[in-house]
């Protein structure tokens, strides 16, 4: 069985996008990191778009510092 056999619902990018951003935004929030939420989303949203993984982490690190 494949991942996404397994978990079909990862493929809908909507269901994708709100579980990343909850999680990213509650973790952030737990270690008291003030980030808004629609900034984590747009983040997550750009990732997801982008095809290539390196600049995928470059641009997380740019745009949370």
């Amino acid at each position: 069985m494949t991942f996404y056999e397994k978990y079909p619902q990862l493929q809908d990018k909507a269901f994708l996008t709100q579980m990343l951003t909850e999680t990213v935004f509650t973790t952030m929030s737990l270690e008291d990191q003030q980030v808004s939420k629609d900034k984590v989303e747009e983040i997550v949203l750009s990732l997801l778009s982008s095809d290539d993984k390196l600049e995928s982490s470059k641009l997380i690190k740019d745009q949370i510092s």
